[in-house]
């Protein structure tokens, strides 16, 4: 008997610190705002989901209380709650981490796209590529969320080194897309330095480089260098 009570103590004192937690995150230090600001349409149904898992514990245990049995329905509920509550901060992570993972990369662009631009994702979804190329290195995905701020557009900065029949591919993809060619040098070396690439302010575009300048709003760009084999795109 002595055991057994140690024991459901221990249970108890687990749960009470898991609880501690989640209050210290959901309450005290509201975490899941800025993860709902950074990336809504995604976390927004996660947390709604994540409240009524929690609304269906809290009656879960009542009733379980009230029998005075099913406790293993009551373990399940708590398991999903905790993992719905965990799920809520997953695209937070996935933005702000993976930045040179390549295979995160579909996951990685799908919660930037559709995250942070929700029905609008179709635009971006056409700037950035759909997959990596087989020839893929010294790839780099930094990405950015919402904020509220003024004058702040969430950019994403996706840089590779390829070969030429990759960036043949995406020349031939661009164009279809209706984007043209620019020869603009400063905006270029403004787009370069934005890419956290060493160009010189005064520095006129190497030659062979296709440089597509799509938007003065918010600027978006994508340079497809021939000469060092990279890939570059900011949205």
């Amino acid at each position: 008997m002595f055991r057994r009570g140690v024991r459901r103590r221990k249970a108890r004192n687990g749960w009470d610190k898991l609880n501690s937690i989640v209050l210290l995150l959901h309450i005290v230090l509201p975490v899941w705002m800025l993860a709902m600001m950074y990336t809504p349409s995604l976390t927004t149904p996660l947390l709604i989901l994540s409240i009524i898992l929690c609304l269906l514990l809290g009656v879960v245990y009542k009733v379980v209380r009230w029998l005075g049995k099913g406790k293993p329905v009551l373990y399940g509920f708590r398991t999903a709650a905790l993992c719905s509550m965990l799920t809520v901060y997953v695209p937070f992570g996935i933005m702000c981490g993976f930045g040179h993972s390549k295979w995160m990369y579909p996951v990685k662009r799908m919660t930037y796209t559709h995250g942070v631009f929700g029905e609008n994702h179709g635009y971006y979804d056409r700037l950035l590529p759909e997959s990596l190329p087989k020839v893929c290195k010294n790839y780099s995905f930094r990405t950015q969320g919402s904020m509220v701020a003024q004058d702040y557009h969430p950019s994403s900065y996706l840089v590779f080194s390829t070969d030429k029949s990759a960036l043949d591919a995406y020349a031939a993809y661009y164009e279809a897309q209706g984007f043209e060619r620019s020869d603009d040098s400063g905006k270029y070396a403004w787009v370069m330095r934005m890419l956290r690439q060493s160009v010189a302010d005064d520095a006129p575009m190497p030659e062979g480089t296709v440089f597509y300048y799509i938007s003065d709003y918010y600027p978006k760009a994508v340079i497809l260098d021939y000469a060092e084999g990279r890939f570059m795109v900011l949205t």
